[in-house]
Protein backbone atom coordinates (compact mmCIF):
# COMPACT_ATOMS: atom_id res chain seq x y z
CA UNK A 1 0.00 0.00 0.00
CA UNK A 2 1.57 3.69 -0.92
CA UNK A 3 2.39 5.47 1.95
CA UNK A 4 -0.78 7.54 3.68
CA UNK A 5 0.40 11.51 3.54
CA UNK A 6 0.13 13.23 6.38
CA UNK A 7 -3.57 15.03 7.49
CA UNK A 8 -1.78 17.75 9.27
CA UNK A 9 -0.95 21.01 7.61
CA UNK A 10 1.95 23.04 9.25
CA UNK A 11 2.45 26.52 7.71
CA UNK A 12 -0.13 25.95 5.16
CA UNK A 13 -3.77 26.72 4.85
CA UNK A 14 -5.85 24.27 6.12
CA UNK A 15 -8.88 22.95 4.40
CA UNK A 16 -10.30 21.91 7.69
CA UNK A 17 -10.33 23.56 11.36
CA UNK A 18 -10.54 21.11 14.11
CA UNK A 19 -10.76 23.50 17.03
CA UNK A 20 -12.52 26.47 15.51
CA UNK A 21 -16.11 24.98 15.36
CA UNK A 22 -17.54 27.95 17.35
CA UNK A 23 -15.81 30.73 15.19
CA UNK A 24 -17.28 28.78 11.97
CA UNK A 25 -20.10 28.54 13.45
CA UNK A 26 -20.43 32.25 13.98
CA UNK A 27 -19.91 33.08 10.24
CA UNK A 28 -22.49 29.99 9.03
CA UNK A 29 -25.10 31.67 11.31
CA UNK A 30 -24.24 35.54 9.43
CA UNK A 31 -24.45 33.60 6.35
CA UNK A 32 -27.94 32.23 7.10
CA UNK A 33 -28.86 35.48 7.62
CA UNK A 34 -27.73 37.31 5.04
CA UNK A 35 -29.45 34.91 2.97
CA UNK A 36 -32.49 35.31 4.50
CA UNK A 37 -32.95 39.15 5.36
CA UNK A 38 -31.02 40.08 1.92
CA UNK A 39 -29.78 43.00 3.94
CA UNK A 40 -26.32 44.54 5.24
CA UNK A 41 -24.93 43.01 8.39
CA UNK A 42 -24.30 45.91 9.86
CA UNK A 43 -20.64 45.18 12.40
CA UNK A 44 -17.58 44.28 10.73
CA UNK A 45 -16.26 41.48 11.86
CA UNK A 46 -12.74 41.51 13.16
CA UNK A 47 -11.27 38.20 14.06
CA UNK A 48 -7.87 39.08 16.24
CA UNK A 49 -5.41 36.72 17.04
CA UNK A 50 -1.56 36.07 17.04
CA UNK A 51 -0.17 34.46 13.97
CA UNK A 52 -0.50 30.91 13.82
CA UNK A 53 -3.93 30.62 15.47
CA UNK A 54 -5.31 29.63 11.98
CA UNK A 55 -7.23 33.52 10.99
CA UNK A 56 -6.19 33.11 7.31
CA UNK A 57 -7.40 29.60 7.05
CA UNK A 58 -10.34 30.40 8.84
CA UNK A 59 -10.86 33.44 6.36
CA UNK A 60 -10.60 31.30 3.65
CA UNK A 61 -12.73 28.38 4.71
CA UNK A 62 -15.70 30.95 5.04
CA UNK A 63 -15.21 32.01 1.73
CA UNK A 64 -15.55 28.51 0.23
CA UNK A 65 -18.39 28.20 2.14
CA UNK A 66 -19.90 31.57 1.22
CA UNK A 67 -19.12 30.79 -2.63
CA UNK A 68 -20.80 27.15 -1.98
CA UNK A 69 -24.19 29.23 -1.05
CA UNK A 70 -23.58 31.48 -4.56
CA UNK A 71 -23.01 34.54 -2.70
CA UNK A 72 -20.06 36.76 -4.35
CA UNK A 73 -16.68 37.04 -2.45
CA UNK A 74 -14.07 39.11 -2.81
CA UNK A 75 -10.54 39.23 -1.01
CA UNK A 76 -7.56 41.74 0.17
CA UNK A 77 -4.76 41.51 2.14
CA UNK A 78 -3.53 44.64 3.66
CA UNK A 79 0.19 46.12 4.09
CA UNK A 80 1.75 46.04 0.34
CA UNK A 81 1.01 50.20 1.19
CA UNK A 82 -1.50 49.89 -1.39
CA UNK A 83 -4.48 51.77 0.50
CA UNK A 84 -7.06 49.88 1.46
CA UNK A 85 -9.81 51.90 -0.68
CA UNK A 86 -7.66 51.33 -3.83
CA UNK A 87 -7.46 47.24 -3.02
CA UNK A 88 -10.83 46.87 -2.56
CA UNK A 89 -11.66 49.10 -5.93
CA UNK A 90 -9.42 46.65 -8.06
CA UNK A 91 -11.28 43.54 -6.40
CA UNK A 92 -14.50 45.36 -7.35
CA UNK A 93 -13.48 45.54 -10.97
CA UNK A 94 -11.86 41.82 -11.10
CA UNK A 95 -15.56 40.45 -9.99
CA UNK A 96 -17.30 42.79 -12.77
CA UNK A 97 -15.41 42.34 -15.58
CA UNK A 98 -17.76 39.37 -17.35
CA UNK A 99 -20.67 41.99 -16.33
CA UNK A 100 -22.67 43.29 -20.09
CA UNK A 101 -25.24 45.55 -17.94
CA UNK A 102 -26.06 48.77 -16.74
CA UNK A 103 -24.61 47.79 -13.75
CA UNK A 104 -21.46 47.06 -14.78
CA UNK A 105 -21.21 50.86 -16.16
CA UNK A 106 -22.17 52.14 -12.92
CA UNK A 107 -19.39 50.11 -11.11
CA UNK A 108 -17.65 51.50 -13.52
CA UNK A 109 -18.23 54.81 -12.91
CA UNK A 110 -18.31 54.44 -8.95
CA UNK A 111 -14.65 52.73 -9.21
CA UNK A 112 -13.33 55.77 -11.24
CA UNK A 113 -14.44 58.32 -8.93
CA UNK A 114 -13.15 56.38 -5.89
CA UNK A 115 -9.74 55.51 -7.46
CA UNK A 116 -9.55 59.26 -8.43
CA UNK A 117 -10.07 60.17 -4.49
CA UNK A 118 -7.67 57.18 -3.68
CA UNK A 119 -5.61 58.51 -5.86
CA UNK A 120 -5.69 62.42 -4.52
CA UNK A 121 -5.75 61.36 -1.23
CA UNK A 122 -2.27 59.46 -1.63
CA UNK A 123 -0.71 62.41 -3.75
CA UNK A 124 -0.52 64.11 -0.22
CA UNK A 125 -3.13 66.63 1.36
CA UNK A 126 -2.94 69.64 3.55
CA UNK A 127 -4.90 69.79 7.73
CA UNK A 128 -7.93 70.51 6.29
CA UNK A 129 -7.98 68.26 3.42
CA UNK A 130 -6.65 65.49 5.18
CA UNK A 131 -9.21 65.79 7.68
CA UNK A 132 -11.83 65.20 5.27
CA UNK A 133 -10.08 63.06 2.94
CA UNK A 134 -11.56 59.38 4.76
CA UNK A 135 -15.16 60.88 4.29
CA UNK A 136 -14.99 62.11 0.37
CA UNK A 137 -13.11 58.29 -0.02
CA UNK A 138 -15.93 56.96 2.23
CA UNK A 139 -19.04 58.08 -0.21
CA UNK A 140 -17.03 57.08 -3.06
CA UNK A 141 -16.54 53.68 -1.24
CA UNK A 142 -20.32 53.33 -0.41
CA UNK A 143 -20.81 54.31 -4.19
CA UNK A 144 -18.57 51.32 -5.31
CA UNK A 145 -20.05 48.74 -2.49
CA UNK A 146 -23.63 49.47 -3.56
CA UNK A 147 -23.11 49.48 -7.11
CA UNK A 148 -21.12 45.66 -6.72
CA UNK A 149 -24.06 44.50 -4.61
CA UNK A 150 -26.14 45.32 -7.38
CA UNK A 151 -24.36 43.75 -10.02
CA UNK A 152 -23.68 40.45 -8.16
CA UNK A 153 -27.63 40.46 -7.19
CA UNK A 154 -28.17 40.60 -10.79
CA UNK A 155 -25.92 38.16 -11.49
CA UNK A 156 -27.43 35.67 -9.39
CA UNK A 157 -25.41 35.77 -6.57
CA UNK A 158 -26.75 35.71 -2.88
CA UNK A 159 -24.91 38.57 -1.81
CA UNK A 160 -21.49 40.27 -1.34
CA UNK A 161 -18.84 39.07 1.15
CA UNK A 162 -15.49 41.28 1.71
CA UNK A 163 -12.44 39.66 3.28
CA UNK A 164 -10.00 41.52 4.96
CA UNK A 165 -6.83 39.69 5.87
CA UNK A 166 -4.30 41.38 8.46
CA UNK A 167 -5.92 44.53 8.97
CA UNK A 168 -3.91 45.90 11.15
CA UNK A 169 -1.76 46.61 8.09
CA UNK A 170 -4.71 48.83 6.81
CA UNK A 171 -3.78 52.75 6.34
CA UNK A 172 -6.33 54.99 8.61
CA UNK A 173 -7.93 56.55 5.88
CA UNK A 174 -9.45 53.17 4.38
CA UNK A 175 -10.45 52.05 7.90
CA UNK A 176 -12.43 55.20 8.41
CA UNK A 177 -13.38 55.17 4.38
CA UNK A 178 -14.60 51.58 5.17
CA UNK A 179 -16.49 52.22 8.80
CA UNK A 180 -17.64 55.57 6.89
CA UNK A 181 -19.26 54.04 4.06
CA UNK A 182 -20.65 51.18 6.15
CA UNK A 183 -22.27 53.24 8.54
CA UNK A 184 -24.37 55.06 5.67
CA UNK A 185 -24.93 51.80 3.75
CA UNK A 186 -27.49 50.69 6.72
CA UNK A 187 -28.92 53.90 6.37
CA UNK A 188 -30.57 53.34 2.30
CA UNK A 189 -33.94 52.15 2.44
CA UNK A 190 -33.33 49.29 -0.62
CA UNK A 191 -31.49 45.97 1.30
CA UNK A 192 -27.87 45.88 0.88
CA UNK A 193 -26.75 41.94 1.29
CA UNK A 194 -23.43 42.44 2.33
CA UNK A 195 -20.83 41.80 4.78
CA UNK A 196 -17.22 42.24 5.79
CA UNK A 197 -15.29 39.65 7.44
CA UNK A 198 -11.90 40.19 8.62
CA UNK A 199 -8.83 39.02 10.47
CA UNK A 200 -5.58 40.86 12.05
CA UNK A 201 -3.25 40.39 14.87
CA UNK A 202 -4.01 40.72 18.50
CA UNK A 203 -4.28 44.45 18.87
CA UNK A 204 -6.20 45.32 15.69
CA UNK A 205 -8.98 46.99 17.58
CA UNK A 206 -6.12 49.52 19.00
CA UNK A 207 -5.46 49.81 15.89
CA UNK A 208 -8.82 50.66 14.46
CA UNK A 209 -9.70 52.24 17.44
CA UNK A 210 -6.59 54.83 16.53
CA UNK A 211 -8.24 55.50 13.09
CA UNK A 212 -12.14 55.30 13.40
CA UNK A 213 -13.65 57.39 16.74
CA UNK A 214 -16.77 55.09 15.62
CA UNK A 215 -15.73 51.58 16.63
CA UNK A 216 -19.15 50.34 17.37
CA UNK A 217 -19.59 49.85 13.56
CA UNK A 218 -17.01 46.54 14.38
CA UNK A 219 -17.07 43.57 16.13
CA UNK A 220 -14.48 42.28 17.77
CA UNK A 221 -13.90 38.48 17.66
CA UNK A 222 -10.53 37.60 19.71
CA UNK A 223 -8.95 33.93 18.81
CA UNK A 224 -6.74 32.69 21.53
CA UNK A 225 -4.95 29.53 21.80
CA UNK A 226 -7.07 26.27 21.98
CA UNK A 227 -8.27 25.38 25.22
CA UNK A 228 -7.54 21.45 26.02
CA UNK A 229 -10.29 19.98 24.54
CA UNK A 230 -10.16 21.78 21.36
CA UNK A 231 -6.44 20.74 20.82
CA UNK A 232 -7.30 17.32 21.68
CA UNK A 233 -9.90 17.84 18.99
CA UNK A 234 -7.71 19.07 16.54
CA UNK A 235 -4.91 16.43 16.85
CA UNK A 236 -6.87 13.50 16.93
CA UNK A 237 -9.57 14.02 13.98
CA UNK A 238 -7.02 14.42 11.31
CA UNK A 239 -5.33 11.02 11.93
CA UNK A 240 -8.75 9.87 12.56
CA UNK A 241 -10.13 10.91 9.55
CA UNK A 242 -7.32 8.80 7.91
CA UNK A 243 -8.06 5.67 9.95
CA UNK A 244 -5.69 6.20 12.29
CA UNK A 245 -5.57 6.38 16.29
CA UNK A 246 -3.52 7.94 18.70
CA UNK A 247 -2.25 6.00 21.88
CA UNK A 248 -3.84 8.04 25.03
CA UNK A 249 -0.31 8.48 26.25
CA UNK A 250 0.92 9.61 23.36
CA UNK A 251 -1.75 12.29 22.28
CA UNK A 252 -1.24 13.71 26.08
CA UNK A 253 2.40 14.36 25.75
CA UNK A 254 2.05 16.00 22.30
CA UNK A 255 -0.44 17.98 23.96
CA UNK A 256 1.61 19.13 27.14
CA UNK A 257 4.27 19.70 24.37
CA UNK A 258 2.16 22.22 21.96
CA UNK A 259 -0.28 23.95 24.66
CA UNK A 260 -2.90 24.45 22.64
CA UNK A 261 -1.03 27.21 19.97
CA UNK A 262 -2.46 25.68 16.64
CA UNK A 263 0.85 26.06 14.41
CA UNK A 264 2.79 23.63 17.02
CA UNK A 265 -0.32 21.24 17.01
CA UNK A 266 0.32 20.80 13.45
CA UNK A 267 3.59 21.05 13.38
CA UNK A 268 4.20 18.12 16.13
CA UNK A 269 0.98 16.20 14.49
CA UNK A 270 3.11 16.14 10.75
CA UNK A 271 6.67 14.92 12.63
CA UNK A 272 4.60 12.12 14.33
CA UNK A 273 3.14 11.32 10.68
CA UNK A 274 6.78 11.02 9.55
CA UNK A 275 8.00 9.19 13.09
CA UNK A 276 5.52 6.46 12.09
CA UNK A 277 6.14 5.90 8.39
CA UNK A 278 3.34 7.86 6.92
CA UNK A 279 1.12 5.06 8.59
CA UNK A 280 -1.92 3.69 6.82
CA UNK A 281 -5.67 2.56 8.13
CA UNK A 282 -5.70 0.78 11.34
CA UNK A 283 -2.45 1.98 13.03
CA UNK A 284 -1.77 3.67 16.40
CA UNK A 285 0.37 7.32 16.93
CA UNK A 286 2.12 5.77 20.22
CA UNK A 287 5.38 7.00 22.32
CA UNK A 288 7.95 5.39 20.35
CA UNK A 289 6.59 7.41 17.22
CA UNK A 290 6.12 10.36 20.02
CA UNK A 291 10.22 10.08 20.77
CA UNK A 292 10.99 9.88 17.48
CA UNK A 293 9.15 12.90 16.49
CA UNK A 294 10.00 15.22 19.30
CA UNK A 295 13.78 15.81 17.92
CA UNK A 296 12.15 16.83 14.60
CA UNK A 297 9.66 19.21 16.27
CA UNK A 298 12.16 21.00 18.54
CA UNK A 299 14.48 21.62 15.65
CA UNK A 300 11.78 23.38 13.44
CA UNK A 301 10.12 25.16 16.69
CA UNK A 302 13.42 26.38 17.67
CA UNK A 303 14.07 27.37 13.94
CA UNK A 304 10.84 29.60 13.68
CA UNK A 305 11.97 30.96 17.18
CA UNK A 306 15.30 31.84 15.70
CA UNK A 307 13.35 33.85 12.72
CA UNK A 308 11.37 35.72 14.87
CA UNK A 309 14.81 36.70 17.13
CA UNK A 310 16.28 37.61 14.28
CA UNK A 311 13.72 40.06 13.06
CA UNK A 312 14.02 42.12 16.32
CA UNK A 313 16.03 45.57 16.32
CA UNK A 314 18.41 46.18 19.03
CA UNK A 315 15.69 47.95 20.76
CA UNK A 316 12.71 45.60 20.53
CA UNK A 317 15.68 43.19 21.06
CA UNK A 318 15.85 44.52 24.83
CA UNK A 319 12.65 44.52 25.49
CA UNK A 320 12.09 41.01 24.53
CA UNK A 321 14.94 39.92 26.69
CA UNK A 322 13.40 42.13 29.29
CA UNK A 323 10.06 40.24 29.53
CA UNK A 324 11.50 37.11 29.00
CA UNK A 325 13.27 37.76 32.14
CA UNK A 326 9.99 38.83 33.89
CA UNK A 327 8.08 35.49 32.84
CA UNK A 328 6.58 33.91 30.53
CA UNK A 329 2.83 33.76 31.08
CA UNK A 330 1.41 37.99 31.20
CA UNK A 331 3.89 39.98 32.07
CA UNK A 332 3.18 43.84 33.44
CA UNK A 333 4.73 46.83 31.31
CA UNK A 334 5.41 48.38 34.66
CA UNK A 335 7.69 45.51 35.28
CA UNK A 336 9.28 45.44 31.86
CA UNK A 337 10.34 48.86 31.86
CA UNK A 338 11.69 48.54 35.47
CA UNK A 339 13.83 45.34 34.30
CA UNK A 340 14.86 48.05 31.45
CA UNK A 341 15.20 50.71 33.89
CA UNK A 342 12.99 53.06 32.21
CA UNK A 343 9.59 54.59 32.45
CA UNK A 344 6.91 52.68 30.95
CA UNK A 345 6.22 55.55 28.69
CA UNK A 346 9.90 54.81 26.94
CA UNK A 347 8.89 51.65 26.02
CA UNK A 348 5.89 52.37 24.04
CA UNK A 349 7.31 52.70 20.29
CA UNK A 350 8.84 49.52 20.55
CA UNK A 351 5.90 47.75 22.40
CA UNK A 352 3.95 49.27 19.17
CA UNK A 353 6.54 47.44 16.80
CA UNK A 354 6.69 44.65 18.20
CA UNK A 355 2.88 43.95 18.49
CA UNK A 356 3.08 45.12 14.49
CA UNK A 357 5.77 42.13 14.13
CA UNK A 358 3.56 39.90 15.77
CA UNK A 359 6.38 38.89 18.81
CA UNK A 360 4.13 39.87 21.65
CA UNK A 361 0.22 40.88 22.24
CA UNK A 362 -1.84 42.20 24.86
CA UNK A 363 -3.05 40.35 27.76
CA UNK A 364 -5.52 42.75 30.08
CA UNK A 365 -4.87 45.33 31.04
CA UNK A 366 -1.38 47.00 31.09
CA UNK A 367 -0.04 43.17 30.61
CA UNK A 368 1.63 41.67 27.10
CA UNK A 369 2.93 38.35 26.57
CA UNK A 370 4.63 36.36 23.73
CA UNK A 371 2.10 35.08 21.11
CA UNK A 372 4.25 31.72 20.38
CA UNK A 373 4.15 29.73 24.19
CA UNK A 374 8.17 28.45 24.84
CA UNK A 375 9.10 31.93 23.46
CA UNK A 376 10.65 33.03 26.38
CA UNK A 377 12.25 29.93 27.38
CA UNK A 378 14.05 30.23 23.80
CA UNK A 379 15.54 33.68 24.28
CA UNK A 380 16.58 32.91 28.00
CA UNK A 381 18.56 30.10 26.59
CA UNK A 382 19.91 31.72 23.25
CA UNK A 383 21.02 35.11 25.28
CA UNK A 384 22.23 33.35 28.03
CA UNK A 385 19.99 35.29 29.56
CA UNK A 386 20.11 34.97 33.92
Amino acid sequence: MPPQPSPYTPGALAHDLPGRDPQMLSILERLAFLAYKRSLVGRIRVFMGPRGVGKTSLLRLAQREAERQRFATVWVTTGDERPLAAALADEFERLSRDWQSTVGAALKAALKTLKISVAGVSLGVGATEAQDAPIGTGRALQDAIESTVQGVLADDASGLIIFIDEVQSADAIGLKALAYAWQHLQAQPDGIPAIVISAGLSHSQDVIAKAVSFGERFEYLPITNLDPGAARHALAAPARDAGVDWAPDTLEAVLAQTQGYPYFIQEFGDKMWTAADYPAPGATLTLDHYRGALAAFEQSRDQMFRSRWVQATPAEAKMLEAMAAVGDIAVQRKDIAARMDVGTTAISMVRRSLLDKGLIEPSGHGKLRFTAPGFGEFIREYTDLD
